[in-house]
């Protein structure tokens, strides 16, 4: 009984946690445009990757992963003016689905309807 207690409860907590993981709902969107945000924290710079994605007649403005100092790619891949998946997880973050399959979550920054 004893060995077989921490199976139930592992199981019922790992069934638990995939229930309860939300499906994301992945859409078309463009991608506008991919800049740099530089910015000096307690005597450290430090830049981070801003997508511009348009859903619709929405234009989103993310903030992605920070850069570091050597790397190549800030768009990861992603090419500016190509259509590409897009997912809304809640209010806050935009989720890029990159050409090699793998997600990349954003911060949103800004929200405003396409001119």
């Amino acid at each position: 009984m004893r060995k077989v207690l921490p199976i139930v409860v592992l199981t019922l907590t790992l069934v638990t946690a995939l229930l309860g993981a939300s499906k994301r709902s992945f859409q078309a969107g463009k991608l506008v445009s991919v800049t740099e945000d530089e910015r000096l924290i307690e005597g450290t710079s430090h830049r981070w990757a801003i997508f511009t994605v348009q859903i619709g007649d929405l234009v989103y403005t993310a903030r992605g992963e920070r850069v570091h100092r050597r790397s190549g790619d800030i768009g990861q891949g992603l090419i500016i003016g190509d259509t590409l998946q897009v997912a809304l997880d809640g209010n806050e973050h935009l989720i890029l689905l990159r050409p090699d399959g793998k997600e990349l979550k954003t911060t949103i920054i800004k929200r405003a309807r396409a001119q």
